[in-house]
């Protein structure tokens, strides 16, 4: 029966417009994601500022008059002034007599932190909640808190996909997405703001696996491979239009607006887009599974059900009715280590996903020495990592997944090694090799996730996708200690350790069996007639 649900998947599949059409509704929310989260670039672009004297600013006095009276340089620099202390002196006095007098009759005093602060510009998250000084670790929670909220998103939205349905994970991503987008440009409270782009960072992860998961299992072939690469287009497509309309747009809060209500854009997919029939078959609902599909290709109504395969999809509806949901739940992650094969996938596919995550943010928070204005710059990366996903169609289209993955990997390693070479003075230079550890990096993101979607059956194949993406976070958050603390060593040990990180896991990958032309296994059975992991795959291409 699957056999022929596949025939009508593949024909499906090879019409062009309705190939796009389901590209565009799956690929729609990709824009949001990456929207959301370079969105904090320009959130907490962070103003000159000074400590504020309000008692002087209620007596009519300039920024300047201020600052003369109040406010030393820096030690290290006799041109920068000191923006986190200011002299411990009776203000109150200097406001009375005037500021001529005030500079006639200024005394040594010391220095105390900041009550108040001024700002050159109070259109940021940084302004709104002062996080400057001793609150700077403040502004990072901000970026750090949607990175973990994507962190359980992807842990949590595998199973609801793989349990209750690749529709339903996306309805429920999408309403939090629709709901939290908006939220957070209104809230008042920093705690709940933190709370609100925790939200968004769940979702983000919710709704890129599902749709992502749908594209897949609705899809054959080359279609398949085409539709999975341009899908991440969405991203430097988000990239592009976030420095365009940040660039016009300043105001943190009418930003933040103007970006999240088109989310509820996503009415149409939560409408239109259909579940996966794979998925519905996979659960033992087969009448379901044919009734989509006949929505689908209007032909398969004329499919003959299997009625052999009846008590086969009762058994499957009666085992996972006595299991209860909670186990149901439960057990999709112990199944993706349920055999040694399958434990060794997956334990491949978790260090792909941390080396990815690891590699992309390790780059970019090296490229933050380079000095660039913030809105080419993350044009210019929407570009790079579009250019990077395209050049992936024709290489996975004529060469293997399993070669693709390990090659781009190993390529990524010696350009991130090859930073030991280029002198910190060539800022040029190191502004292309970032870009193009940059593309490397993004172009081994998009032809893993295909990979990594294809070793796995459909009955946990989302939940295999979103643990990896999980654990890709995880590498995610911890790219800023590695640049800081191994960074603070020698700057070249954050590139080298990633380098290495690279090499080492394009040779596991190499472990892995080739699933380019094969048909998605659909259940724990179905693994069995496929290729295992094996050292000896390492000779084979």
């Amino acid at each position: 029966m699957v056999d022929k649900l596949d025939k009508y998947i593949d024909s499906y599949s090879k019409e062009w417009y309705q190939a796009f059409l389901l590209l565009m509704m799956a690929g729609t929310p990709g824009i949001f994601n990456a929207i959301q989260i370079s969105s904090y670039v320009f959130l907490v672009d962070k103003p000159s500022y000074w400590c504020d004297v309000p008692v002087l600013k209620a007596a009519g006095w300039s920024d300047q008059m201020l600052l003369n009276v109040s406010t030393p340089y820096q030690n290290y620099s006799s041109k920068k002034l000191e923006e986190c202390f200011y002299y411990n002196r009776n203000y109150s006095i200097f406001a009375k007599n005037g500021y001529n007098w005030s500079m006639n009759n200024l005394e040594t005093a010391n220095l105390k932190p900041c009550q108040y602060y001024s700002y050159s510009n109070t259109d940021t998250v940084v302004t709104e909640w002062n996080l400057v000084c001793e609150n700077v670790a403040m502004k990072s929670n901000i970026q750090a808190v949607m990175a973990f909220g994507k962190f359980v998103g992807g842990l949590l939205f595998g199973s609801i996909s793989d349990v209750y349905g690749r529709k339903f994970a996306f309805n429920l991503a999408a309403f939090i997405y629709m709901f939290s987008g908006p939220s957070a440009a209104l809230i008042d409270s920093y705690v709940l703001f933190l709370i609100a782009r925790f939200l968004i960072g769940v979702a983000g992860s919710g709704i890129y696996e599902s749709s992502y998961t749908i594209l897949t299992e609705l899809t054959s072939g080359k279609t398949r491979t085409l539709l999975c690469l341009l899908m991440n287009m969405s991203y430097p497509i988000g990239y592009i239009l976030l420095s365009i309309i940040a660039y016009y747009v300043r105001p943190w809060r009418m930003l933040l607006l103007v970006l999240s209500l088109p989310m509820f854009g996503l009415l149409i997919q939560c409408w239109f887009l259909s579940e996966s029939p794979k998925w519905l078959m996979s659960q033992g609902r087969e009448s379901q599974a044919w009734k989509v599909m006949t929505k689908l290709v209007p032909s398969a109504v004329h499919a003959d059900i299997d009625n052999d395969n009846q008590d086969n999809m009762f058994e499957i509806r009666k085992s996972k009715k006595s299991q209860g949901k909670c186990n149901e739940f439960l057990s999709t992650f112990t199944t993706l280590f349920s055999t040694w094969d399958l434990s060794v996938k997956t334990g491949i596919s978790f260090s792909c996903g941390f080396v990815c995550g690891l590699s992309y943010y390790v780059i970019a928070l090296n490229g933050d020495n380079i000095t660039a204005d913030r809105y080419l710059y993350v044009a210019l990366n929407g570009v790079v990592e579009g250019l990077a996903y395209l050049s992936t169609i024709p290489l996975l289209l004529y060469v293997g997944r399993k070669i693709a993955v390990s090659g781009l990997f190993f390529a990524s390693g010696i350009l991130q090694l090859a930073l030991l070479t280029i002198p910190q003075e060539s800022a040029n230079f190191l502004l292309f090799v970032a870009l193009l550890g940059k593309f490397c990096v993004s172009a081994v993101f998009s032809v893993s996730l295909l990979y990594i979607s294809e070793l796995y059956p459909t009955t946990i194949r989302n939940t295999g996708l979103g643990t990896s993406l999980t654990i890709s976070q995880i590498g995610s958050v911890i790219a800023p200690y590695v640049v800081e603390l191994l960074g603070a060593k020698a700057w070249y040990i954050p590139s080298t350790v990633c380098g290495m990180l690279g090499i080492f896991v394009s040779s596991l990958v190499l472990m892995l069996p080739e699933t380019k032309g094969t048909v998605l296994p659909d259940t724990l059975e179905d693994m069995k007639t496929t290729s295992s992991v094996k050292v000896t795959n390492c000779c084979k291409f």
